[in-house]
């Protein structure tokens, strides 16, 4: 690949916007060092959690302007499959891939299916950590050793209880305390929110 210091010209739009962004009153020197010496001592520095992953994927979409993309539709359009993704563009190819999902999410029919498949998926993962949560409060020592149950109803035990009856019409159980209130939602399947898993769009058609 040959070296050039004259970047694409696709990019200059993008370069344009990130030196105006950089118009800001520049950190102290102290603080700049500070943060210098700091680096690498800080466990977030020694191992990237899951919300720090998150933060700097979400940072890749921001230089690059792509906050505006409807996050559910995008999550589910990056699950399309390469060759149904390419197929959506017949004539000539946007400038950058950010332009790529924007003409993309841009018609009516990829929108409603990626949004479809995005609700889908973000209620799999969300289902499959609350299950998970829940299967190691039960194998934890804190949940055998029972002194939690006779604590007072947590605000989100009356929350969930509550939207049991909503959902399932079953009757207000009397609960005079939170091992009470877990019992009754454990019996019931736990949160309503995944009694129900939404419909899935099934495979892209063009």
């Amino acid at each position: 690949m040959s070296q050039s210091n004259i970047p694409d010209h696709r990019l200059r739009p993008l370069l344009d916007r990130l030196r105006k962004a950089c118009l800001i009153e520049p950190a102290p020197l102290e603080e700049l060092k500070r943060e210098i010496y700091q680096y690498g001592q800080r466990r977030c520095d020694a191992e990237a959690s899951l919300d720090n992953l998150k933060y700097y994927t979400g940072f890749a979409f921001e230089v690059n302007g792509a906050l505006d993309l409807p996050s559910l539709a995008l999550t589910g359009l990056l699950s399309m499959p390469a060759d149904a993704f390419a197929s959506l563009f017949e004539d000539e190819l946007p400038a950058t891939v950010v332009d790529l999902l924007r003409v993309a999410l841009a018609r009516p029919d990829v929108l409603e299916w990626a949004t479809q498949m995005g609700i889908w998926l973000q209620w799999k993962r969300a289902e499959a950590i609350y299950r998970a949560e829940v299967t190691d409060f039960k194998n934890s020592d804190a949940f055998h050793g029972r002194t939690w149950r006779g604590r007072s109803v947590s605000p989100r035990q009356f929350y969930l209880i509550g939207e049991i009856k909503r959902i399932l019409g079953v009757e207000l159980p009397v609960t005079r305390n939170r091992g009470e209130a877990f019992d009754f939602i454990d019996r019931h399947g736990g949160n309503p929110r995944f009694l129900n898993e939404p419909a899935f769009p099934g495979e892209w058609r063009n």
